[in-house]
């Protein structure tokens, strides 16, 4: 701490040094989604079709459906359509269908089978079922019929009581009127007339009368607008009988199992997202081993059919949208493989590029012993899926022997994944070198000590008399595919090369399970360049290299002090 600190500046580069980690969650959410699509669009492609099919399999009742105008003499429409629904569900208006088409079930049970889903404020559809298209018609017929008459009948009821309530009040108006009458006859038969007194009848005789008016209106107004409603209200469209698995139908349960089926698909691959330790950036992969990423790209080595008819449907589009519907384009496939192979080819030395003529001069078998027995040593790790190491190993491997370079292929993998490597036991090639020369041990391959034991003090170095001395004497360059199991000491691998390569599938091994492999590779005093990733997608946009450490910060502060 110097003479100039300060805490505005400790603050500022707190804030400034710190990522939010709910965007950053929100971004590994979006990632994933992105990564998976095609998991939970097949979802949901699956469960449109399962819903159709639910459509089509399930046995679905006759049903009959009709259609509704609800005129009502009310201001409010909305609570005017809940009293009609309720008329409708009524245990007395289903009575009367019982009774009407002499049905042997109860009215609750009838009703079960009515739905009433109101359209608009007005419009209200009507749909019930029964035994058969027929028995659904009639019943529906019969409902709407008892329905409208119970509904005329209460509608009147309510208008006669408004009626006898207005026509109550007209009568005592009408008695007021009388006795305001006889007390102006009285006021101005008198022999002194008190005009003042005689105004005021006047007056209250005039209102009561306008009063009488108002009633007598209201009078003829209820009785107009409930036998208004009363007429108003019909049939628009006669009950039909609904056809299972109408366009409508197919469309909603489509839509609500591809709703389904994807929310649950999106469900589960935000929650392995948010639980799981796998890492799938080239950013997270560089800093779990501790080494940049140097090459990253697609997955390679599905199979399966539909991955296989995506591809060729994708390279069909390609070829139509570039004008070229004849040319034949390499598949994504292809490149992707190119770009491991060429980023595997950049951790040898200049004279073995995979791109021109051959570099350099090379060692012959006349040549002496020191330079003939240390051929260049690369070996490849494959971390999760050993057939696509494989693949790479050996497209580079074929590439540099049509170059003139002499390859020596040693398969240390426990499932033997390089070509031919499950035949037989021993080199694959005969020497000449036409190939790759194939080599597999005969025991463990993680326990089988290699040639260059002399140079390994734990290890010592085979029989100078044997077909794998030889060929290590004459081999220019070899390349090992090697499994790394965590409990067993890697030591051995130090007998075969000096320098290895982890080959990493995004999304397949944990961050501790990468960080256990580079310590264990490099306690065996293995150099580690850098790594290839196999698997990310288009959302990764990290660079691939390692995070900084508290080490290299600390040195890199050193340097910008000097």
């Amino acid at each position: 701490m110097g003479p100039t600190w300060r805490v505005e500046d400790e603050a500022d580069a707190e804030l400034t040094g710190t990522p939010l980690p709910l965007i950053v969650a929100v971004r590994a959410l979006g990632d994933a989604l992105r990564r998976t699509w095609r998991i939970w669009v097949g979802a949901a492609i699956v469960g449109g079709v399962l819903g159709v099919g639910a459509l089509v399999a399930a046995p679905r009742p006759p049903t009959a459906t009709t259609t509704l105008l609800m005129v009502s003499p009310a201001s409010g429409a909305e609570s005017a359509m809940t009293t009609d629904i309720t008329l409708l569900m009524n245990r007395g208006v289903a009575a009367r269908v019982v009774a009407d088409l002499g049905l042997a079930e109860s009215p609750e049970a009838l009703l079960s089978g009515v739905t009433a889903t109101p359209v608009s404020d007005q419009i209200l559809t009507v749909t019930a079922g029964g035994p058969s298209d027929a028995a659904a018609v009639a019943r529906l017929t019969s409902l709407v019929k008892h329905f409208l008459e119970f509904r005329a009948t209460q509608l009147r009821s309510v208008s006669d009581g408004l009626v006898a309530g207005y026509e109550t009040r007209l009568a005592d108006v009408r008695k007021q009127i009388a006795g305001l009458t006889r007390e102006y006859s009285r006021i101005a038969a008198a022999p002194r007339m008190d005009q003042g007194r005689l105004n005021e009848v006047v007056t209250a005789r005039n209102a009561l009368t306008t009063r009488t008016t108002e009633l007598q209106q209201n009078i003829g107004e209820a009785t107009i607008q409930t036998d208004a409603a009363i007429n108003a209200t019909h049939v628009i469209d006669v009950p039909v009988t609904t056809p299972s698995g109408s366009r409508r139908q197919l469309v909603l349960f489509a839509l609500s199992g591809a709703l389904l089926c994807a929310a649950a698909a999106i469900g589960v691959i935000l929650f392995r997202a948010l639980t799981t330790d796998r890492v799938y950036r080239r950013s997270d992969v560089a800093s779990a081993l501790g080494v940049p990423v140097r090459v990253g790209v697609g997955r390679l080595g599905r199979r399966t059919p539909s991955h296989r008819a995506t591809q060729a449907l994708s390279a069909w589009v390609a070829r139509r949208l570039r004008g070229h519907p004849r040319r034949w384009t390499r598949s994504q496939q292809d490149h992707h493989l190119e770009a491991l192979v060429q980023g595997l080819g950049s951790a040898l030395a200049p004279r073995f590029s995979t791109s021109g003529r051959r570099r350099g001069a090379t060692a012959t078998p006349d040549q002496p012993a020191r330079l003939r027995n240390r051929p260049t040593t690369l070996g490849v790790v494959a971390v999760d899926r050993a057939d696509v190491a494989a693949a790479v190993v050996w497209t580079l491997a074929e590439r540099l022997t049509d170059r003139g370079i002499r390859v020596l292929l040693v398969d240390l993998s426990a499932s033997g994944a390089l070509p031919g490597a499950t035949a037989t036991d021993g080199p694959e090639r005969a020497p000449g070198w036409p190939g790759p020369v194939l080599f597999r041990p005969e025991s463990d391959p993680a326990l089988t000590s290699g040639p260059r034991g002399h140079v390994h003090r734990r290890r010592k170095r085979p029989e100078d008399g044997s077909e794998l001395s030889r060929l290590w004497d004459e081999a220019e360059l070899v390349l090992a595919l090697v499994e790394v199991d965590p409990g067993i000491d890697l030591d051995v691998l130090g007998t075969w090369v000096s320098r290895v390569v982890p080959l990493v599938s995004a999304g397949r091994a944990s961050a501790e399970h990468l960080a256990t492999l580079t310590a264990l590779l490099r306690g065996s005093g293995l150099d580690i360049p850098f790594a290839l990733l196999e698997g990310t997608d288009r959302s990764d946009k990290t660079l691939g290299q390692p995070a900084p450490t508290l080490e290299n910060r600390d040195e890199q502060g050193a340097v910008q002090a000097q």
